[in-house]
């Protein structure tokens, strides 16, 4: 056979921030692929992760559900010894959970104090340095929300893939981890850029034990967490003019199926790569 299965049944994976958006559609697309799938979030009390699992389930999958702070190295050990516990194994870790701006306009909550909190702080941002708006507990927090989860996640998976010689590690950056200049005093695209890093480094350190890191840097997908922005027609028209493929915002699904590829053996030469998937949105800038 000169083209590899994508098959990954057999496979046990586990997705973070797994209970909508892209977390969501990458669950459900491993569970398709034949693979059982552990997904964690922080918020649980929704039924929106749970709903999720039955999905899983009704492909014939296992899965497994987890409440768990991704900034917590405790945690993730925790849910990690559970799934190997559980489920048999780990052999695929997407790294997926993160928050938005360090200005905090994008944090898991109530949807409609999101939107109000977004429509009052955009305009500060809009009409003083960012500098003047910088907090220290909102920069820590997404630095080790978005950076230092994943090398916890990685920290709790290594002795399982190193013990079986095999593995791959998908980690979710962004767009804005190649944005020179944006944003100096938001922790979410030095965040992202930090990715970019680790993810080269992690390949490096677990290569030789059979292990690929690779990570996707998605742009203009129509996400809960960019709908705080994208409910603004001005903005939303901004953003959908800079997508050359369609004028649209891409679904989540399409970073689901990109993600579905680097975990599968067509991709098993590949690893320390960031891959884009914007829709050509940083095309135009």
């Amino acid at each position: 056979m000169r083209i590899p299965s994508m098959s990954l049944k057999g496979e046990v994976a586990i997705v973070t921030g797994a209970r909508r958006g892209i977390g969501k559609e990458t669950a459900l697309v491993l569970a398709e692929a034949g693979a059982d799938v552990a997904i964690s979030d922080l918020v649980t009390e929704t039924g929106e992760l749970a709903a999720v699992a039955a999905e899983i389930q009704s492909l014939g999958r296992r899965a497994l559900t987890g409440k768990v702070n991704a900034a917590k190295a405790e945690e993730v050990q925790a849910f990690t010894q559970k799934v190997v516990t559980e489920l048999g194994n780990v052999s695929i870790l997407v790294n997926n959970a993160g928050i938005g701006s360090s200005f905090g306009i994008s944090e898991p909550g109530n949807r409609a104090e999101q939107l109000k909190k977004g429509q009052e702080i955009l305009p500060l941002i809009l009409q003083n340095p960012g500098i003047m708006l910088w907090k220290e507990a909102d920069w820590d927090k997404v630095l080790s929300v978005n950076l230092k989860s994943i090398f916890f996640s990685a920290q709790a998976v290594a002795p399982f893939m190193v013990k079986n010689k095999k593995g791959v590690i998908v980690n979710v950056t962004s767009v804005e981890a190649y944005a020179r200049g944006a944003r100096a005093a938001d922790a979410y695209p030095l965040s992202k850029r930090g990715i970019v890093m680790a993810t080269e480094g992690l390949a490096v350190d677990l290569g030789r034990f059979g292990i690929r890191v690779n990570s996707i840097a998605p742009g203009a997908i129509d996400t809960e967490m960019m709908s705080i922005l994208t409910t603004q027609p001005e903005f939303l028209k901004y953003m959908e003019q800079r997508v050359v493929i369609g004028n649209k915002m891409l679904p989540p699904v399409s970073c689901a199926h990109l993600i579905l590829f680097l975990t599968s053996e067509l991709a098993h030469y590949i690893t320390g790569q960031t891959v884009v998937i914007d829709g050509g949105f940083t095309l135009s800038g």
